[in-house]
């Protein structure tokens, strides 16, 4: 495309033939028209995550009641653990979707998240309630008392059901807890635990305008080998994987894309093992492993 000191030529030539108040109103109209395809093509066309191939395509978790929802990787176990919300469950699944055990909790608290933060800590959103509690689980643990658990409320504001905390990343070296709002808007939040002590403070990511590319934030992870953060997006149906630097890259979840042979009806949790594989699962109880190419 022509431009003049950096502009576009098209909108300035326009506005040349500005003679009367009806051509203003129709060159201004061209020139936000100009403007909105222009976006438009650069959502459409932003770089892509592409060292992944599916090995594992919607595989049925079969005997849950609840849909999945978090996912989280315990790197200690070398497995991932996962959450149902009704009724409140927690999964111990192997890396190829095969359930090693089922906790139950003392009570429905509508699980929404959950993420591994070491010495056998796992933190677990509950939607409804807005909090986060902090349990253990070890290998011999077949109940958790969520009643009694160390619960922190994220300075997160709610103002629509179903908006609340969707999505829990720990980045260990430093202490801190990314958290989003699901909605309307959609925003992230870092966690900072100081020996005990928590506070809530808004994410520079937000700064990338994230409600342009997502619909919604379903489920997230840091990739402790890398350190890059994915984000994954129910309604727009894409991962988006932000680097070290902010630069930002997208997975779509739809057929044919990755080898996938169907879309990925309802993602709910993400998870990365470190050594480059990545998983998602989805409502109806489907589990997907991609590996890397």
């Amino acid at each position: 495309m022509e431009t003049y000191r950096g502009y576009p030529t098209l909108p300035l030539i326009l506005c040349g033939f500005m003679k009367n108040k009806k051509t203003k109103i129709f060159s201004g109209f061209i020139i936000v028209l100009f403007c909105i395809f222009s976006f438009y093509y650069y959502i459409t066309n932003y770089p892509q995550i592409d060292n992944y191939h599916v090995t594992i395509d919607a595989k049925q978790i079969s005997g849950l009641e609840g849909g999945l929802s978090g996912l989280t990787w315990n790197k200690d176990t070398q497995t991932l653990f996962a959450v149902t919300d009704a009724p409140s469950l927690i999964l111990e699944l192997s890396t190829d979707g095969k359930v090693l055990r089922r906790i139950k909790t003392d009570k429905p608290a509508d699980l929404e998240a959950i993420e591994y933060i070491g010495n056998q800590r796992f933190y677990l959103s509950k939607e409804k309630s807005g909090t986060l509690a902090i349990v253990t689980i070890n290998n011999d643990t077949q109940k958790v008392d969520i009643s009694h658990a160390e619960t922190y409320r994220p300075a997160v504001q709610v103002e629509k059901q179903n908006s609340g905390v969707e999505g829990l990343a720990w980045k260990p070296e430093l202490s801190r807890m990314v958290t989003a709002q699901e909605k309307k808007p959609v925003r992230i939040f870092n966690i900072l635990d100081n020996e005990g002590v928590f506070k809530t403070d808004k994410s520079p990511l937000n700064e990338l305008m994230l409600s342009w590319y997502v619909r919604d934030i379903s489920g997230m992870d840091f990739d402790g080998s890398t350190s890059n953060l994915y984000i994954l997006s129910d309604i727009s149906q894409k991962v988006v994987l932000v680097d070290r630097e902010h630069k930002l890259k997208f997975m779509s979840l739809t057929a044919g894309h990755y080898g996938l042979s169907r879309d990925i009806p309802q993602p709910e949790g993400i998870a990365t093992d470190g050594t480059g594989s990545l998983y998602i699962v989805s409502e109806p109880n489907l589990f997907y492993k991609f590996s890397p190419r």
